[in-house]
């Protein structure tokens, strides 16, 4: 695949947040549509077997978990809308407001 997008003499602010124009959306849309497309006509030609993990009573055993990284879960806590117990708590979508 070709990329439409092209070469310039690039400077940094170029690479900063910026408001995307309607042309880029639309040159986004096109590239990503594309992207999706080719990979989609790759991942049809891949001929494997489906395997499927059982044991006798049908489900998984159970375990301790994994460790969140603290740094990680405090950064995500202080930058979410709302808390409780530990737990975020969110509806689809409301971060994106």
């Amino acid at each position: 695949m070709k990329s439409t997008i092209q070469p310039t003499t690039a400077k940094i602010s170029d690479f900063c947040w910026h408001e995307v124009t309607k042309e880029e959306k639309q040159q986004i849309k096109q590239e990503t549509k594309s992207l999706l497309n080719e990979f989609a006509s790759k991942l049809s030609k891949i001929k494997a077997p489906e395997k499927h993990y059982k044991n006798r009573m049908g489900t998984r055993e159970e375990g301790d978990g994994w460790k969140t990284d603290e740094e990680f879960q405090s950064t995500t806590f202080a930058n979410a809308p709302f808390i409780e117990d530990n737990f975020l708590v969110a509806e689809k979508g409301a971060w994106k407001k």
